[in-house]
């Protein structure tokens, strides 16, 4: 996590790079709509570049926010594996259904 100047609760801190600019966004979404305000940060860079790694699309909020915004994203994720097994569990029932 890098940091720049923490004594001030107005400075930014790194939140998480995500895996890919899509994901940034629906992260600051999900930030956003608790309330906190972040920036994401590289969003563009495989647009001129490529897709080259250790460039990955960051979240960065306050650092007074941190906290609680790391405690959104694991909350969001463990939303989204859910409904992704809930997917995968349906998709299986309706495969089994067909084999009958």
């Amino acid at each position: 996590m890098a940091t720049i100047n923490s004594e001030n609760q107005h400075d930014v801190v790194r939140l998480a790079a995500a895996a890919n600019p899509a994901l940034a966004h629906i992260w600051q979404q999900a930030l956003e709509q608790e309330g906190i305000r972040c920036q994401v940060l590289g969003d563009y860079l495989n647009v001129g570049i490529g897709d080259i790694s250790g460039l990955a699309a960051e979240i960065w909020v306050e650092t007074s926010d941190l906290a609680r915004a790391e405690e959104i994203l694991r909350e969001h994720e463990a939303r989204s594996e859910n409904v992704s097994e809930e997917a995968n569990q349906a998709e299986g029932a309706c495969g089994n259904s067909a084999d009958n």
